[in-house]
Formats: C-alpha cells, structure tokens, sequence
C-alpha cells in the first residue's frame, strides 16, 4: 500500500511538473513571436495567427482520462508484480516454519485462483467488446502475475526435489511454459519476460557447461550465443508482428498478439552490442578477417533494411556507433603497432571526434527524411 501511495504521489508531481514545463516553453515561444513582431520579421495582420499557432503547437497535454489509464496501468501491472514475486518471498521467509504440503498448497491455490480471476476478467472484457485481449489489459496482467507463480512452483518444485541441479533449466522450463500464456495474451510484458527469461537460461547454460576447452572462452562463447539468440528474436517478432509483410496473405493471421517494439529494440541491441565486442577482441587478438567479413555483412544488411524499407532511427544509431566503435578499434591497433604510436593517438582522438560528429549529422538527416515521409504517408 505504501508503494502504491508513493507512486501516486510521482504521478502527480511528473503531472505538474509537466504542466509547469508546458507553460514556460509557450510564455518562450510567445515572447520570440513578439520580438520577430518588434523586429518586423512578421506583419501585424499574421501575429494572431502566429500566437494561435504557438499554443496550438504545444497543446498537447494528456487530459483527466489519459492521466487516469495510465494511473491504472501503471497500478495494475504494479500489483501484478508485487503480487507474484509476493509470493516467492513469503514462502522463502517462511520455509523453515511451513512442510512442504503447505508450500504446495500454497502456490498452486494462487496459480488456480490467478487462472479464475484470468477467466473472469476476460469474459468481462468480451462482453464489452474485446473479443481478442491483446496488449496492457487487466486479465494479461492476471497472466503476467500467473508466469510468475509459475516460475515460483517450478523453483519450488527444484528445491523440495532436487530435480534440477543445473539452474539454467529452470529458466528454460519457465521460459517453455509461459510460451502458450503470451500467446494468448498479446501482451509486450510477458515477451519480454520470455525473452529475458531465455537471454538468462542460455547465460546460465554457459556457466554450467563451458565446453571443451573449460572457461577460456566461456564469454566468446556466451557472446555468440546471445548474439544469435537475440538476432533470432529480433527478427522473429518483426516478421510476426507484420513490419515486414511477408504473412500478409493470412486470413485469419493477428500481428497485434506479436506487437512488441519494446523488445525488438531490446533484442537488437543486445545483438549488435554482442558482435561490437567479439569483433573488437578479435581485431586485438589477430584474427579480425573473418570476424570483420561478417560484421560488415551484418551491418550493410541491417542498414539497408531499416533504412530503406523500415526506417527506424533507432537501430540505425546504434548500428552507426557500434560501426564507428569497429573502426577506431582497428585504427587503434595500426596505431599501437606503428613507429609513432604516441603522435598517431592524436590523430586517432580526432578520428573518433570526426567519425561520431559525421554520425550524428548523418542521423539527424535521417531522422527528418523519415517525418517527412510519414507526413506524406498520412497526407
């Protein structure tokens, strides 16, 4: 209760603090429209429109039932939370004091209730007009606070039998079990938490089974690991969520259940950031050829993809930074190794300063390139 209190209490302030913000930006514009005035800059007849046409610009503040679903979501799924991890951490503190039936007991009278306030809320929600359910709704929050319960009995299940000794399979177990729950619910929260339940199951894998040659590589091999994982996420959720309308032709097909755009950003950059490393050290370590081959295929092809055809500027800044990472890392190494190392750095730090101020330029021309496009879409 206290938490929710306190949340309340941010949600007002950020409100305020808003407004307050709001009003200084359009006192600002007001008063460069009236020095333009003064300067001449804009005839008499066109000030009223240009004031009008200030404080329409910023008239963008959500109203009394924006503010009021977002409390409610933000609350919801907040319970939800609290509620499923509640659990965890009751039966932890109180393990030496409850048998193992009452544990049991316990967790899968939640799990069941969970389902039937799930079934409940849902039939609600179809007489009202939501026959599919998807995204932050109150019965996927129901489901979020049921893959939690199920991660709860799974690791419960571990510890009272001993049945997994390895803890990666407990995240891949949870992760396959929770796999039909965001289908049915459509919701971003719940894939993300399968895929970071997966990122975590394939980093604990690692741990456990480092492999034929022990520990050495353990994290190039982890690295590759997430690397292709994330890729296959990335690219499986864009092809399912229709972005790239190759299963367009399906009747009955609802992109909506895969719409996570959350996750996507999550998933790429833990990609590039994953293959940004692994070429960096294989650069230092004299075996870039290879690497640097397939790191340029990967980012011709992601910058021709989101900038062409999805136009996203996000993944095409940090594809951009990660490149400009790559290249003053092979600079740096032609530095070390050359006659003058301490007179190139110079040239290396202007380099850096150059390539990242290119970049940005580049990006900021993207950026409007792409408005202007959706402005010409929506026209």
């Amino acid at each position: 209760m206290h938490l929710f209190y306190w949340l309340s209490i941010i949600i007002v302030w950020h409100r305020r603090q808003y407004r307050h913000v709001r009003n200084t930006l359009v006192n600002d514009l007001k008063s460069v429209v009236w020095r333009w005035f003064q300067q001449g800059a804009i005839p008499e007849k066109s000030l009223s429109q240009a004031l009008s046409l200030v404080s329409v610009a910023t008239e963008n503040e959500p109203d009394s039932t924006q503010w009021r679903t977002l409390n409610e979501l933000l609350l919801t799924w907040g319970a939800a939370l609290l509620l499923g991890s509640g659990l965890i951490f009751f039966i932890a503190a109180n393990w030496q004091s409850m048998s193992s039936v009452a544990r049991f007991a316990l967790v899968e009278s939640a799990l069941v209730l969970a389902l039937a306030l799930y079934l409940v809320l849902r039939m609600w929600a179809i007489k009202r007009g939501d026959p599919l359910g998807f995204g932050y709704t109150s019965a996927n929050a129901v489901l979020f606070a049921t893959s939690v319960i199920i991660g709860s009995l799974l690791a419960l299940l571990g510890q009272t039998y001993q049945t997994g000794a390895d803890p990666w399979q407990l995240f891949a177990l949870w992760a396959l079990f929770i796999v039909p729950i965001a289908l049915v619910a459509g919701s971003e929260l719940l894939w993300l938490l399968l895929g970071l339940l997966v990122n975590l199951a394939v980093v604990l894998y690692y741990q456990t089974f480092p492999g034929l040659f022990g520990r050495l590589f353990l994290f190039d091999l982890a690295l590759e690991a997430l690397f292709l994982l994330n890729l296959l996420l990335h690219f499986s959720f864009l092809l399912l969520s229709g972005k790239l309308g190759a299963l367009a032709y399906i009747p009955s097909y609802r992109p909506q259940r895969f719409a996570a755009p959350l996750l996507q950003h999550i998933t790429i950059t833990i990609a590039v950031f994953c293959i940004t490393l692994l070429v960096i050290e294989a650069i230092f370590d004299g075996d870039a050829l290879v690497w640097l081959g397939g790191y340029l295929g990967f980012i011709t092809a992601g910058a021709l993809l989101y900038n062409l055809i999805l136009k996203q500027i996000f993944v095409l800044a940090i594809g951009g930074f990660s490149l400009v990472a790559v290249t003053n890392s092979l600079l740096l190494r032609l530095v070390l190794e050359g006659q003058d190392p301490v007179g190139m750095l110079l040239v290396l730090g202007l380099t850096i300063i150059g390539s990242t101020s290119l970049l940005s330029l580049w990006l900021k021309q993207r950026q409007q390139a792409f408005q202007l496009d959706r402005g010409h879409d929506v026209a």
